[in-house]
């Protein structure tokens, strides 16, 4: 998100992929840190050397920093992510609404 004319932060990009069967039976907290780190592969040109916000609606990421060797990808992901200068920030689901909605089943089949 950006901050536009109007002093608002608007959304400037969206990403998605669809999980592979064995990345579907994944934990949740793995299927977020996941997105996370496909989202900095995607945007790295974008977000390299500059300190950003990452706003996330899934608190228990705040302890990524200190995972220890029990869980090797998650482990591995952390590692991955110290090369981004970023801060966490829990944002609620509730207040969460553009991610909710595009997350959400409930749009209409294309008719095309």
């Amino acid at each position: 998100m950006q901050k536009g004319p109007d002093q608002e932060f608007h959304p400037v990009v969206f990403l998605s992929k669809k999980l592979s069967e064995r990345e579907s039976i994944w934990s949740v907290s793995e299927k977020e840190c996941y997105a996370i780190v496909y989202a900095l592969e995607k945007l790295c040109p974008y977000v390299w050397g500059w300190h950003f916000h990452l706003q996330t609606d899934h608190a228990a990421l705040k302890w990524l920093h200190t995972v220890k060797e029990n869980n090797k990808k998650l482990l591995r992901w952390s590692l991955a992510l110290q090369d981004f200068d970023f801060d966490f920030h829990h944002i609620s689901g509730a207040s969460n609404k553009v991610a909710d909605a595009l997350s959400c089943e409930s749009f209409p089949e294309s008719t095309g």
